[in-house]
């Protein structure tokens, strides 16, 4: 009698699961009409959810476009079929493992994926949460299958993820207006205005929009802060890992950077051409061969790691032009109080940089840092003389430890979890708390669900990102049941905790 109970059960589970993947849910933007499907969170717990896959905010960014600020999307009139993903910015690095990659890849990948957990009405109800991902601005997604918003769907919140360009193709510039850089940020104020005009269409409330990221995307929300541009866009923001004062988060070099790059894909390029025609000769390069030749072109070396002296491709300081969208340094902003005057949720994890325990590099470059202590020094201190650089480099490694980093581990974690992500995300918080409401957290819940990871004694447990595991799915599977209930607590009181930073006041 049991099987036949099961059986029935679960016959009746596909069935009522077919019907709802086979409705269709037609919505009206102001571009056209979209074609939307239902989902299911499978838990106990779960709830039915509307999704809306691939709508393009912005124009495809190829040909005189590559390298310049987004375009709105152009109208079209037949229904946009949007019910699946297949399409992804291309990917310096595939740090999200994300299968057959290549295949997804081009740069027709301006578009963001709306899910609702109530049927789009013509109501502005539902708080909205923007997703920007991280990835450290060379990779990252926004897809279904590997951002699900399941587990945020039975917190009655709409969830929007955002597509952007991310490596060369986001974060080129030359330090003038041949390129003037941050494409990957002005993409993302470019959906943030679609949103603003059109979320209300599908049942979202304009007006309790709340942005929010982890690491690179942290970084990302606290840029859009930052800029003038994106003022009124949004009601909050959520930074999870990182901010706008994070070393790897300011690229002070990127015109050698676009040099390197033209270098390493033709041997032959003149380095003395100006900007204008390095820009023309990169724009002629396919797509494919350019983001291949990007990572070829610069790469780690023990007084050049990205963590510590700024990602390859990361966002600039602009020349003042039309479309600049950030044109003062950071932390000046900052302590002026120029950053939009809205509630800020920051945080880190308790030990941001256990994760650097899985790259090989890591333990091999320890030993540099003890002979050579200015290596210890950020760049962004703009320190020329020599003597202070190694007065400065003695003093941090004094602090950190009283030997050689590559003996005491725990000392080169907590070192390198306090420059790149710690310390940075603390000040942010500590002077933006002047002109708005600042609320500050550390995750520190070590479960089954955070992943796998090294433990190093004298370490704290939990590493960067670490609590994306606690909100996300991958790959559509909401297996959150399968974990210890601590783990499952854990991740219903953390994604309540967010979605009611967004939804009240």
């Amino acid at each position: 009698m049991m099987w036949k109970t099961l059986i029935c059960v679960t016959l009746c589970f596909i069935i009522h699961n077919y019907f709802i993947r086979a409705e269709d849910l037609i919505v009206n933007t102001l571009n056209g009409p979209v074609r939307g499907r239902m989902e299911y969170s499978m838990r106990k717990t779960g709830v039915p959810f509307y999704a809306f896959q691939q709508i393009p905010y912005g124009k495809a960014p190829v040909g005189d476009l590559r390298f310049k600020e987004p375009q709105p999307a152009d109208s079209w009139t037949d229904v946009l079929d949007a019910t699946k993903n297949t399409k992804l910015c291309y990917q310096v690095s595939n740090g999200f493992s994300i299968p057959n990659v290549e295949s997804l890849e081009t740069e027709d990948c301006l578009f963001l994926n709306i899910y609702t957990p109530q049927k789009p009405v013509h109501e502005k109800n539902l708080a909205v949460i923007v997703w920007i991902y991280g990835g450290g601005f060379i990779c990252g997604t926004s897809n279904f299958e590997q951002a699900g918003p399941h587990y945020f769907m039975e917190n009655g919140v709409m969830f929007i993820t955002v597509s952007y360009r991310v490596g060369p193709f986001g974060f080129l510039a030359t330090d003038d207006l041949s390129s003037p850089g941050n494409y990957g940020l002005k993409d993302q104020n470019l959906a943030l205005q679609w949103i603003r005009k059109n979320i209300e269409y599908f049942g979202g409330d304009p007006n309790r929009v709340t942005i929010m990221g982890t690491s690179a995307g942290a970084a990302s929300v606290t840029y859009q802060f930052m800029s003038p541009k994106s003022k009124g866009l949004f009601w909050a923001g959520i930074a999870g890992s990182g901010s706008l004062l994070v070393p790897w988060a300011y690229q002070k070099d990127s015109k050698d950077i676009a040099y390197k790059l033209a270098k390493t894909i033709n041997p032959s390029f003149d380095t003395s051409s100006s900007t204008a025609e390095l820009i023309a000769y990169l724009r002629s390069v396919p797509a494919g061969v350019l983001n291949n030749a990007s990572s070829k072109a610069v790469w780690e070396t023990i007084g050049n790691e990205e963590i510590i002296q700024g990602s390859f491709y990361a966002p600039v300081i602009e020349p003042e032009h039309d479309n600049a969208f950030i044109t003062e340094r950071m932390y000046k902003a900052v302590e002026e109080g120029k950053m939009t005057q809205v509630p800020l949720m920051i945080g880190i994890e308790s030990e941001e940089a256990l994760a650097r325990t899985m790259d090989d590099n890591w333990s091999a470059f320890l030993p540099g840092y003890d002979s050579d202590v200015k290596l210890l020094v950020n760049h962004n201190m703009r320190i020329n003389d020599s003597k202070t650089l190694e007065e400065v480099g003695q003093k941090i490694r004094e602090i950190v430890t009283d030997g050689l980093l590559q003996n005491n581990y725990a000392a080169a974690i907590r070192y390198f979890s306090d420059m790149s992500f710690n310390r940075p995300c603390i000040r942010l918080g500590e002077l933006q708390s002047k002109f708005s409401d600042v609320y500050f957290f550390q995750f520190s819940y070590d479960g089954k669900l955070g992943g796998k990871k090294k433990y190093i004694e004298g370490s704290e447990k939990v590493q960067h990102s670490e609590d994306n595991n606690y909100f996300w799915t991958y790959g559509n599977w909401s297996g959150l049941d399968t974990y210890p209930p601590e783990d499952v607590l854990t991740s219903e009181r953390w994604r309540l905790l967010l979605t009611n930073f967004a939804k009240y006041r």
